[in-house]
């Protein structure tokens, strides 16, 4: 079989399984198989596969038409410009959390003094595979962050991430914020589980071969967000903050549970302008 036949049976047997993108996957899934990127696919695209290839692509395909993310068989993801390891046992990054970043980004360079970096406390709850960590202690490498998460085999595909980008984190295994009590921080980040329980039975079927634990947030999606407000104000110095990602139509019942606890919140939309972010201070 050629490059160009592969392409197109590995494109018709995704279609035939309702797989959108069906022509780019097995683009991107025969492009894994050669070692090559996917413009070269076009250029040699007369070039025989050999025998080990043709198994190997045909075993993608096969996968990917039973509804296991791409992510998972290329085994990356991209998120902030880096290039992340990912598998089942962590929830894939998504481009929408970049923009918790791009926030905590500006608000830190904001409130530095001349210019100057300063030294901050960053705690990640829930870093899965330590995307959001990762990325603050890439760009902000003096911040000195710390990434927690309940699952110790999360835990070893962040440290993995962190040692090959080259980020300075530290990992603790624990519930939530169990793990950082006693202590005091500049910043408490989270992407914590916010799916409810009914919505989460409607997702798509690649969202079944993630982790349950990293979306299900309780039966109306909030239940993480009522033990952060509950448990977050001992946790933060003086002029401490939260950033939080949620659900689109989560901003005012997340906001409502904060200025319950005296928190004033502020929202960031995500770049299709549906609320994503929350501040609270």
């Amino acid at each position: 079989m050629k490059i160009v036949d592969g392409m197109r049976w590995g494109e018709t047997e995704l279609l035939k399984k309702e797989i959108e993108n069906a022509r780019f996957d097995a683009d991107l899934l025969l492009a894994e198989v050669l070692k090559v990127t996917r413009d070269r696919l076009y250029l040699d695209w007369d070039r025989n596969l050999s025998e080990q290839e043709n198994e190997q692509f045909r075993a993608f395909i096969q996968r990917r038409a039973s509804n296991v993310p791409l992510q998972y068989i290329l085994k990356r993801q991209e998120f902030m410009g880096l290039s992340f390891y990912v598998d089942e046992r962590v929830l894939i990054p998504r481009p929408d959390s970049e923009i918790l970043v791009e926030k905590w980004l500006d608000i830190v360079r904001q409130e530095n003094v001349e210019g100057q970096d300063r030294l901050i406390k960053v705690a990640d709850l829930c870093t899965g595979s330590g995307a959001l960590a990762i990325s603050i202690a890439h760009y902000y490498p003096v911040a000195e962050v710390v990434g927690i998460d309940l699952s110790l085999d999360a835990l070893e595909v962040a440290r993995q991430n962190a040692e090959r980008l080259g980020a300075i984190v530290q990992w603790r295994q624990g519930d939530f914020v169990d793990s950082i009590r006693g202590e005091c921080w500049d910043y408490i980040i989270t992407n914590p589980p916010y799916v409810s329980t009914e919505d989460y039975r409607q997702c798509a079927p690649e969202i079944f071969h993630e982790p349950a634990m990293a979306f299900l947030g309780g039966s109306d999606g909030l239940d993480f967000y009522r033990r952060l407000a509950e448990e977050i104000r001992p946790l933060l110095k003086p002029q401490g903050k939260v950033l939080m990602e949620i659900g689109w139509d989560q901003a005012e019942a997340v906001c409502s549970l904060f200025h319950l606890k005296g928190f004033k919140t502020q929202v960031f939309p995500d770049l299709a302008g549906r609320d994503r972010v929350i501040l609270a201070r």
